[in-house]
This record gives structure tokens, sequence and C-alpha cells, in this order.
């Protein structure tokens, strides 16, 4: 028979353990597409903004300090990717790249001069080992990729082979010298989360065909498939990888050296999952979901 002292700690024990589990969820705005931690610990969060249309300025990046969201930078159009670099936030918006100070003042990083290319649809952005740069997706012909039910077009379809084969990666410094890192390639149709570990492989959510691609020194294979409408790509420090899909709001891990994947979005309800976002110093995944407005916290 436990003492009391100890039957309380139990009982701690197993409410903490609940706790860390349970999913909740926090109202950021119109259509979150990504997350990360930046200035003073607090989460950055990109909204895309309710008309996402170029030009319209209705997209900004909001602060997270504990359940209060307040406006952070305004007058973007798309932001989407977003990572702390060098501090300073880096978002991608359509064709610019912007670096945003700890005030929230915003200038540009790379605009579509800058480019080797002219860019299409920019969209990801993570942090390159050397926390000196950041990999950019152009997701390429991105009006090419569904019907008129906005459904994608169906593998190996007359409609698939139409697609031009125009996106790219880039690479673009803090200083915003901005170069092509992967050429485009039939693989790598309209990519979209991008990932990149410590011995420098790239890792790309090709967003038609539902491939997790992996890169390194112009090699490539597919290390899971399946994903179609893949959204965000990240992975931790126990050798695991986290693939979101938005279009079917489908969040999977794949554990370190295992082809089996562990659905995590089952019961949450997800309308639509983007840009996930590992949190490990907080014991925490987090995924934005662009059609609800939330960001949701689960367990890792």
């Amino acid at each position: 028979m436990k003492t009391p002292l100890l039957a309380l700690l139990a009982a701690l024990a197993v409410v903490g353990c609940q706790t860390a589990q349970t999913p909740s969820k926090l109202a950021v705005g119109a259509n979150p597409e990504s997350v990360t931690r930046g200035f003073d610990g607090d989460l950055f969060v990109s909204l895309m903004g309710p008309t996402r249309k170029a030009g319209d300025g209705d997209g900004k990046v909001v602060r997270v300090h504990g359940e209060t969201v307040t406006d952070f930078a305004t007058g973007l159009n798309d932001p989407k990717g977003i990572v702390f670099a060098g501090g300073f936030l880096v978002t991608a918006d359509f064709d610019t790249v912007w670096k945003i100070d700890a005030k929230g003042n915003k200038t540009v990083l790379a605009g579509p001069k800058d480019f080797p290319v002219a860019p299409t649809f920019l969209n990801d952005v993570e942090v390159e080992p050397s926390g000196k740069s950041v990999l950019v997706t152009d997701m390429g012909a991105v009006t090419k990729m569904r019907d008129a039910n906005n459904k994608l077009w169906p593998i190996n379809s007359a409609e698939h082979k139409a697609i031009p084969v125009i996106a790219r990666l880039f690479r673009v410094t803090l200083d915003g010298k901005v170069t092509e890192v992967i050429a485009p390639n039939a693989r790598m149709l309209n990519p979209n989360g991008v990932d990149v570990l410590k011995d420098g492989r790239i890792r790309l959510a090709e967003f038609f065909t539902g491939d997790v691609l992996e890169y390194n020194k112009g090699k490539w294979k597919a290390i899971a498939k399946g994903h179609r409408s893949g959204d965000g790509i990240v992975h931790d420090s126990q050798g695991r990888f986290y693939i979101s899909e938005v279009m079917f709001g489908r969040v999977t891990r794949y554990d370190a050296g295992s082809k089996n994947p562990k659905l995590l979005s089952e019961g949450l309800e997800l309308q639509a999952a983007a840009d996930i976002y590992v949190d490990e110093a907080h014991g925490q995944l987090i995924i934005p979901d662009s059609k609800a407005g939330q960001l949701i916290f689960i367990g890792l």
C-alpha cells in the first residue's frame, strides 16, 4: 500500500503525463502556415491572411506569448515558411524573402531581381547547419497541379505529365545573396517543405507526387511515399522525421531506420495540417491548422 505522499506523487506523475499528451489548441488568426521559436523564446506564426492574393497586404506575422497573440509584423502578402536565424525572423512570401528584426520591422532580404531565375511561388524556409543561410523552396507550376475542383490530378495522368518542370531550391544568405542549390528536376516537380540534416542531406516534401525525397551530393532517393499535398517536413534529435499533408489534415512520424509510419493526427480532426514545428525543448509538436486558424499542440 502506498503512503499518502507516494500516492500523491504518483497521481501528479499521471496527470503530468496526460497533460503532455493531451492536444491543445490556440486561435492565432487567418490561415496560419508556419511557426517557429524566436525572440525571447516566444512563438512566431506566419499568417497568410484571408484573401491570399499577391499585393493584398493582409498577411502578417503574429507573436504568441503564453496564450496571448499579438500582431508583430504586418503588411505582408502571403508569408509561408518562417524560421529564426542570425537574430532575425526570415519568411518567404510569393516572390520575396523577408527579414524581420526584434521590433517587428521588415526589410527585403531577397526580392525577385536578386534570384538567378525569377521565382514563381516561394514556400518553405529552413535554416542551414551553418546558421548563416536558409534554404527556400520554389514550388514551380502550382497552378497546373489541380483540376477544377481543386483536387490534385491523378499520378501519371496526362495532366501530371504536362506540369512544367520549373521548381527549384534556393539558398539565401543572411546578407541577401541568392544561389541555386537544386535545379529543376522531374522528381522535384512541386516541392513544398524542406528540411536539412547536420551532414547536409536535404529532404523535400514533394507536394504533387507525395514522395519524401532526400537529396545528397546530386543523388536522389525516396525515403517515404504516399504523402500527397506534403507541406511540412521536420526531424528531431532522435532521428525521427515528421511530415504533414495540408489537403488531408494528416501528420505522420517515421522512427529512425523504420519504414513503418505512425499517424499522429488521428482523432485531432485537423482541417489542414500545414508547416509543422518540432519544439523539443517543450516536448511538443506544433501543427498550424490553416483552415481552422489555430495552432495544435501535441506531445512528442
